[in-house]
């Protein structure tokens, strides 16, 4: 797990003295990537950069730029190739001096076509792959967007790497805000790939390449996640239990593969006690177990007890650290400074990774059990609106039922249940994944910005059932833009590796045989899984079907008074950035209506995002655009 940056340029020619500098900044941006190590090839036309956290092969034999054949081909490569002994196996005639996954990958690319490489790899990555005889680079990404990689492109130069800011900063120009992901980033969270909230700077999408050749760039896709049909289903329950054990155990144990300790996030959920249960079951000996928690009446439950409990039960080490209102607050600006571009769903991930990090250098995750096997409430929602006889016509009728309702978490729970029962959620599935995903509607977003927006389909969402389709537009959307996204920036922001292993390409597979009765019902989801590891797991976990997370308590803390005079001095501010783009009444209208709220009440819940958003990114136009 590292971090690169490149520059290509058509012509030949001296590096400047001024280009060395903006290239020696935007280095020293990601060292927080790897802080264990650097290093640098420049030519007259193409300068590689790198920074690494050192997992595989401590040794300074795994130092990058990483030369191939005489010097003809470079590598930077962020990531871990999980197979990478099994690859080493099928190399012809190249004579291995270190121990770890980098020069394995170099050794296949020097010998196949990148387009033959890629489907070998198992693992996370981004890479750039540069040929100096051909004077021509591939850069690339795995299957679903665990590792990220920017570029920009003018004038036939390709600067790319793998941080926004840092790319930016390569340019040696201050960027404008692109108006399209600021539309993006306050309907959903979260801008959308292969847009920036930089103009002019893009995101290699999940499963493509990029060729540049000549000043010439060409995108690729070389991996498009797709289910397969009915009849690969695997139809006997016992048979979906013994397959969804195998090959989660088998992806577990190979994201096992590492030259450091490796921890788990744990809470007091199914996902991360299955990933540490499964750690126990393949033979770690010390596993240690990280969660934080809250002060009393944090307005959230504060799970780290139940995750003591599991912890204990698993004969895990476990680090636990309960965060109060004071100080987050204290530590706020550490994490706005943290990030990459913004986002409304990072923070506890960065909190997590804090205390993770003050221990080991590699954690697992439990990300990817809710989006392949329907554990999330909403997709229980959507499966209810689309029953519903009232599909697409009874809004009106459910917001009227909710000032009948209780306040507090449970009345938010009985609003979207009565919601999407009398069919306000839409006669779609992705009128029903909107509505789930969507922090900001259309019209909200237009009132802020002045523009009407229009959604962008994803790609090719063909055929299938209905989860199928909800779960493959979860996985092009929700869960690289934002899940994957956030974890990779945060966890980095701390030299943390971390690993999903059940986001991975054996996963995928197995979960689009499992019948979507043995996933879900009305009543709770990922069922196969709970099934399939009722052994090893606790008791009050294997039966628990409330759906857990690390929540954070944003919606009470920001009504602290030292959290509302950050709000009134930097979102409200008349020198707030955000009145460039904007319209300041509206604005203004978000933050009086949520503080118009008790700190309980159910408005509270849907009032404080849109705010939370709001200071996130006035926070990071401040240090990322023009003064």
């Amino acid at each position: 797990m590292c971090g690169f940056l490149g520059w290509c340029r058509h012509e030949t020619e001296p590096w400047l003295e001024a280009e060395r500098t903006r290239r020696a900044a935007a280095l020293d941006a990601i060292v927080r990537r790897g802080p264990d190590d650097s290093g640098e090839m420049e030519s007259g036309s193409v300068w590689l950069g790198f920074r690494r956290l050192a997992i595989l092969d401590l040794s300074p034999r795994g130092h990058q730029p990483m030369v191939f054949h005489g010097g003809r081909y470079t590598l930077v490569f962020n990531g871990e190739i999980y197979n990478y002994r099994e690859l080493a196996s099928q190399v012809r005639g190249h004579q291995f001096v270190s121990s770890g996954d980098a020069e394995v990958l170099g050794a296949l690319l020097a010998e196949h076509p990148v387009e033959k490489v890629l489907p070998m790899l198992r693992g996370m990555f981004a890479f750039a792959w540069w040929d100096a005889q051909e004077r021509s680079l591939v850069v690339a990404r795995d299957s679903f967007g665990i590792k990220p990689l920017y570029y920009t492109e003018a004038g036939g130069e390709l600067r790319f790497g793998s941080e926004l800011r840092a790319v930016a900063a390569l340019s040696g120009q201050q960027a404008k805000l692109n108006p399209l992901a600021l539309s993006d980033y306050l309907r959903w969270g979260a801008v959308q790939a292969p847009d920036t909230m930089l103009e002019g700077f893009h995101c290699l999408p999940p499963g493509s390449l990029l060729r540049w050749t000549a000043g010439h760039t060409k995108v690729e896709s070389w991996h498009v996640p797709a289910w397969l049909g009915r009849e690969s289903w695997i139809t006997d329950p016992r048979a979906q239990r013994s397959a969804t054990r195998e090959t989660v155990l088998k992806s577990v144990e190979a994201h096992l593969v590492s030259d450091v300790p490796v921890g788990v996030f744990l809470s007091g959920g199914l996902d991360s006690t299955l990933m540490a249960a499964a750690m126990k079951h393949l033979g770690q000996r010390e596993v240690q177990a990280f969660s934080i928690g809250y002060e009393d009446n944090a307005g959230v439950p504060d799970e780290t007890d139940a995750a003591e409990r599991t912890a204990k039960f698993l004969g895990c080490k476990f680090v636990r650290e309960r965060i109060t209102a004071e100080s987050m607050e204290r530590d706020l600006d550490a994490y706005l400074a943290s990030l990459d571009q913004p986002t409304g769903d990072a923070l506890n991930t960065w909190l997590v990774s804090r205390v993770a990090a003050r221990h080991v250098k590699v954690a697992l995750s439990g990300l990817g059990a809710d989006e392949w096997f329907g554990g999330y409430n909403s997709h229980r929602l959507v499966q209810l609106a689309l029953r519903s006889p009232l599909a697409g016509f009874g809004g009106p009728l459910a917001r009227s039922l909710a000032g009948m309702l209780p306040a507090g978490a449970n009345g938010q729970r009985l609003w979207k249940i009565a919601y999407h029962a009398l069919g306000g959620a839409g006669a779609t599935v992705k009128e029903g994944h909107d509505a789930a995903r969507t922090i900001l509607w259309p019209a909200q977003v237009s009132a802020l910005t002045g523009r009407s927006i229009s959604d962008r389909e994803v790609r090719d969402v063909l055929g299938g059932t209905w989860l199928q389709e909800l779960l493959l537009r979860e996985t092009r959307t929700y869960l690289p833009n934002t899940l994957l996204r956030d974890n990779d920036v945060t966890s980095m922001a701390h030299s943390l590796e971390l690993r999903v292993p059940l986001v991975d390409r054996e996963v995928f597979a197995l979960a689009g045989r499992i019948p979507d009765e043995a996933k879900l019902n009305l009543f709770t989801g990922k069922r196969v899984l709970r099934e399939a590891f009722a052994d090893l797991l606790p008791e009050w976990i294997a039966k628990d079907t409330q759906k857990k997370t690390f929540t954070l308590p944003l919606m009470k803390w920001m009504q602290q008074p030292k959290w509302k005079q950050r709000i009134h001095d930097t979102v409200l501010s008349p020198s707030a950035k955000l009145n460039a783009h904007l319209d300041s009444a509206a604005v203004r209208g978000l933050v009086a209506r949520y503080e118009s709220q008790s700190g309980n009440s159910k408005a509270t819940w849907h009032l404080s995002q849109p705010v939370w958003m709001l200071l996130v990114l006035e926070a990071w136009l401040q240090r990322n655009t023009p003064s």
